[in-house]
């Protein structure tokens, strides 16, 4: 893979598609290493630093795993292996390594964890993470939470970009 500036990002990707171009978010805190298939991220500038935000469920496997995180990666897979998005958006970590059987090659001698496989990976340094506060949103958007809490919001500065260069 290659690494371009920051800057670059948005010449590869629509920031506005990721619901339609998943994405899968991967981090390790030293122990365990597991990712959720992502459908929202928010792109722009934090602190006067570029960033990425992800969005992690409270009631997901991978929550413990970002909350000891010091980097995550958000991974966009090539159109040959976008089967495996299906794959961890439906596979907890809880019930098996999704690491070691999704089939891709886990790249970890980086910041943090990402596939090899993929066709465009930020790297991101958590700069800070807070809970979603239902009581401040739209009325249509507080039914999502309801019954199973908030998620929680991992603010990062992006510190790499990597493309496939094929």
């Amino acid at each position: 893979m290659k690494e371009i500036h920051a800057k670059e990002l948005f010449s590869h990707i629509d920031p506005f598609a990721i619901h339609e171009d998943p994405a899968i978010a991967l981090a390790t805190d030293g122990k365990e290493t597991n990712g959720l298939t992502i459908g929202w991220a928010e792109y722009g500038v934090l602190w006067s630093k570029p960033a990425a935000t992800v969005y992690v469920h409270k009631t997901r496997y991978s929550k413990h795993i970002f909350d000891g995180a010091e980097y995550y990666a958000i991974c966009y897979l090539k159109e040959e292996n976008k089967d495996v998005l299906g794959y961890f958006g439906s596979v907890s970590g809880r019930d098996e390594n999704k690491m070691e059987k999704c089939g891709l090659t886990a790249v970890t001698d980086d910041l943090a964890p990402y596939f090899a496989e993929s066709k465009l990976v930020v790297i991101c340094r958590v700069m800070g993470r807070n809970d979603f506060d239902p009581d401040s949103v739209d009325a249509g958007v507080v039914g999502w939470y309801a019954r199973e809490g908030v998620h929680t919001l991992y603010h990062g500065e992006i510190v790499k970009v990597l493309i496939a260069e094929d």
